[in-house]
């Protein structure tokens, strides 16, 4: 007869849910748990691409056969060696029933006893471990790729296994598993991108874009959001993908961004603006971040990602709504600004605006202000990085162009 779990203790259970989400062996307290509260099973945490078995982790509960068995794999992946029998099994397993982020399986509701018995999965692995069957749960997937939680039955351990009680336990917590993942896996990230990126996201001038192969948004430095939420250039969709508001530049984008990530070379766009040329710059991205989290590695480490870098065309005037988007500035300083590095003196500009010189001189010293430097000198050379985008392309082709 299956354990009811009483309200209390179920409570606890999704408070270490989430506490387990965050330590850095991920699950590991939980796991403990929970063979504590299920005698006779051992709890780890599985890697799977396809079915083949990428990384067994952090163990609770193991015979002393097992353990011995776990510590001889190499590194702290524990990969199973993969027979031509036991691939086999696995794969089956993967295309009768593809795991989905919540789902609890058990090995009974699966093969027959026999069945079980006489697969490669026992014979080569869990037999010469002392374990039997198996209850999994999944908290992530991508693509062909997911992890579970799996506890086995300890088929040496003669405590009554209550593996109905440990189903339904499963169940219940299993949306605060899969919240908890997908929690850590946000935190993580935004930890290391402040970490790794401070000083290069948000200090760049260049508005940067992370994109996915399929333009979905991952994430943006500051001024890459400013560009965003104005959406004179391009706009986040409702599905998060970067979506340019000329349909003619989005599907260019999307050509760019096809042959990218076929060749791995960087390519160019040029968009002609009212405002001015602005230059696109779509390149691969290889982060150095990595969430630290063993079974997240597994997962996510093929996945591919690019940046999209805004900037200026080398042979014209900074874009005046870049300069809005990066800077802060007001659209008459902006204007302004791109007159200055274009040579213009203030004279000149108050005599083009029909504005007074003082009131031009004024809003120079804004935007030195907001630019961070004392001088036009030092302001020219400081936007100097938006033609580092054009500047690594020719313009033979107005639109789609090759790199030099």
């Amino acid at each position: 007869m299956a354990q009811e779990i009483e309200l209390d203790e179920l409570s606890e259970l999704i408070g270490l849910v989430y506490d387990s989400a965050l330590e850095p062996n991920q699950w590991q307290r939980l796991n403990a748990r929970i063979v504590e509260m299920f005698p006779g099973h051992a709890g780890m945490v599985l890697t799977f691409d396809t079915g083949n078995v990428l990384g067994i982790y952090d163990p609770v509960g193991l015979t002393n056969i097992a353990k011995v068995d776990f510590d001889k794999r190499p590194g702290d992946r524990g990969v199973l060696e993969h027979t031509p029998e036991l691939r086999k099994n696995q794969q089956e397993i993967f295309r009768e029933q593809k795991p989905l982020p919540g789902v609890v399986r058990q090995s009974r509701d699966i093969w027959t006893e026999e069945e079980f018995r006489s697969g490669a999965t026992y014979q080569n692995y869990l037999k010469p471990a002392g374990h039997g069957h198996w209850t999994t749960l999944n908290f992530v997937t991508c693509g062909t790729r997911y992890a579970v939680i799996l506890f086995a039955e300890i088929d040496i351990d003669p405590a009554q296994k209550d593996t109905q009680g440990l189903a339904q336990t499963l169940k219940l917590i299993a949306p605060h598993i899969v919240r908890g993942a997908r929690i850590a896996r946000a935190l993580y990230m935004a930890k290391e991108a402040a970490e790794t990126y401070k000083g290069f996201l948000d200090a760049i001038a260049l508005p940067m874009l992370i994109v996915d192969r399929t333009g979905i948004i991952q994430m943006t430095n500051a001024s890459g959001q400013r560009m965003l939420e104005r959406g004179g250039l391009f706009h986040s969709g409702a599905t998060g993908q970067l979506t340019f508001s000329d349909s003619f530049d989005d599907d260019v984008f999307r050509v760019c961004l096809r042959e990218t990530a076929v060749d791995s070379d960087p390519k160019g766009l040029r968009l002609d603006r009212e405002d001015g040329i602005v230059s696109i710059c779509v390149a691969p991205f290889h982060p150095a971040m990595m969430t630290g989290l063993n079974s997240e590695r597994d997962i996510y480490e093929r996945e591919q990602l690019y940046a999209v870098f805004v900037g200026a065309h080398r042979n014209h005037a900074i874009n005046s709504g870049l300069l809005r988007d990066v800077f802060q500035l007001s659209e008459r300083e902006a204007e302004v600004c791109s007159a200055l590095v274009a040579g213009q003196s203030p004279a000149q500009i108050a005599e083009t605006s029909g504005r007074a010189e003082k009131t031009i001189r004024n809003q120079i010293q804004t935007l030195h202000e907001k630019v961070g430097v004392t001088s036009n000198r030092a302001l020219g050379e400081a936007l100097s990085v938006f033609r580092t985008v054009g500047a690594m392309f020719d313009g033979d082709d107005p639109h789609l162009f090759a790199s030099q």
